[in-house]
């Protein structure tokens, strides 16, 4: 079937030629997510796999893993994958024959797969997907909310406690941080009214805490009130430039703490600045001033109008632990205020005498690995592990045997190592080469090749006898969960299930007329 999908779309031009090859997408897709499910399937089925359900990382957190390696997602969105996997081989296999057939999309699939998670009732649950089977075959093309209202009509004639209802505002609320790109981020939110309006006066009073000489407009000093107030600072920094202006100090640092590894050129070196009040004289069109001084020279109001975030800089750029790159005039205002500290390459010295490096060592090993170094992963190195790729005390505490691990796959190399697990190797250079389970090899490479290679350069090579590297866990043991996956997801079913009812016992409450 599916080579004949591939044969159609070879021969087919334009609109539907493009239309083959969307039905070979999907086609493959589905036969994507069944491969997922068999190594589930795998799993589950080794010995000792009834134990390992209850294991913080279990099974199913295993499995996505490696699903993650082998696609270059991260867990979560393989988990996410895999969900939909299982929902259609237990739950909606008629769907899923549609979806083989490639007349489908994920997309329409994974919302199908959402909508009808509630439904408990083996009977109900056959009839949904004999119904959606069929109706997907004749669908027209729709939107998305509307495709969304259509399943759930044919769902509520089958189990009208299985629609899901749009929570309320209240259990929705949260607030969305996205990188710009530029060195600039968005922020979108949804608070309780109350606390919007606090937070709207909070702005206010810290924007009016500069004279009436700050160069810029409300609604920026808004924007960088609302820095300070996540770095705990009590004031906003006037930029006026006047030496006579007691507005003009900058507050003393807050208790967060930001790590952005950057050039000492970047930080320290001369770079050209212009004065607050030109800066937006010439966002405004009008001729600007520029001149050159170092750094440690400038004003807090010039430095923080140096260079235009916006304009291509010849400053090296920076680089916040995590990915997110910050261009070097953007880099130079942080350093006003932020403590720096000189990160030295370890070069050839020894392997440091002890199980945890020291302060040196570990924010070498941070700022030359920035995330996590398992494959797919991007966790901040800030909030990972440092993990002995050679378990100590075999392996030594240096550079080249150091890497950044987050908790979940630092867990997953300790404990699902071993014959038949997880292998990793690590490099001179801080590359690292992966063996999964099922033998692929998946290499990463340190986060700052590209922007500072210098930390990348070989450290002393790790020399081990051949002593075994097997029992590297001997007397830990694998946090546990209370419950299991499976039984954490059918309670969050059986609570929305309730609020359902309850929904609907209010509704038909509300409509009985009074006497």
């Amino acid at each position: 079937m599916f080579d004949e999908l591939v044969a159609k779309a070879y021969g087919a031009v334009s609109g539907a030629g493009v239309g083959a090859w969307a039905r070979v997408e999907a086609a493959a897709c589905a036969r994507r997510l069944a491969a997922m499910v068999a190594m589930l399937d795998a799993y589950q089925a080794a010995d000792g796999s009834a134990e390992r359900e209850q294991w913080y990382l279990d099974n199913w957190g295993a499995v996505c893993a490696e699903i993650g390696a082998a696609q270059q997602l991260t867990s979560g969105a393989a988990s996410r994958l895999l969900l939909v996997g299982t929902a259609l081989r237990d739950r909606l296999p008629m769907v899923g024959s549609v979806f083989v057939d490639g007349l489908v999309s994920y997309l329409l699939v994974k919302t199908i797969v959402w909508r009808t998670m509630l439904i408990k009732d083996p009977q109900a649950l056959r009839a949904v997907d004999a119904a959606l089977a069929e109706a997907l075959r004749q669908w027209e093309s729709m939107s998305q909310n509307k495709t969304e209202q259509t399943i759930d009509a044919l769902i509520r004639d089958f189990d009208p406690h299985a629609v899901r209802r749009t929570q309320d505002g209240a259990r929705t609320r949260s607030v969305d941080v996205h990188s710009d790109g530029d060195g600039l981020a968005s922020l979108w939110g949804t608070l309780f009214a109350h606390d919007a309006t606090a937070l709207d006066r909070r702005l206010d009073a810290l924007a009016g805490t500069t004279c009436a000489a700050d160069p810029r407009t409300r609604d920026q000093r808004r924007a960088d009130a609302l820095g300070a107030l996540a770095n705990a600072a009590d004031r906003l920094a006037c930029l006026c430039g006047s030496p006579d202006c007691d507005a003009a100090e900058a507050p003393s640092p807050g208790s967060v703490v930001i790590h952005v590894v950057a050039q000492h050129d970047t930080i320290a070196g001369s770079s050209p600045a212009v004065d607050a009040a030109a800066q937006h004289a010439a966002l405004d069109g009008r001729p600007s001033r520029q001149y050159t001084r170092p750094l440690r020279d400038l004003t807090l109001a010039e430095a923080l109008c140096d260079d235009d975030p916006g304009e291509p800089s010849a400053a090296p750029p920076a680089v916040m632990m995590g990915g997110s790159f910050l261009p070097g005039p953007i880099a130079r205002r942080a350093a006003l205020t932020a403590s720096i500290k000189k990160i030295v390459h370890p070069g050839d010295s020894p392997p440091e005498p002890r199980y945890t490096p020291s302060p040196k060592l570990a924010d070498f090993v941070r700022c030359r690995d920035l995330t996590c170094r398992f494959p797919g992963c991007d966790e901040p190195a800030e909030r990972c592990d440092i993990d002995h790729t050679i378990p100590h005390p075999v392996g030594p505490t240096c550079a080249s045997n150091l890497k950044c691990l987050c908790r979940f796959h630092h867990l997953l190399k300790t404990f699902w190592s071993g014959d038949g697990g997880w292998h990793d190797r690590q490099l001179p250079d801080g590359t690292v080469i992966w063996t999964s389970p099922g033998g692929q090899t998946h290499t990463t490479r340190p986060g700052s090749r590209l922007l500072f290679p210098s930390l990348c350069e070989p450290t002393a090579s790790v020399t081990v006898t051949a002593r075994s590297r097997a029992g590297s866990n001997s007397g830990l043991t694998m946090p546990r969960r209370r419950s299991t996956r499976s039984q954490d997801r059918q309670r969050r079913v059986d609570d929305e299930r309730r609020r359902n009812m309850a929904d609907a016992a209010q509704a038909a409450l509300s409509a009985i007329p009074p006497f």
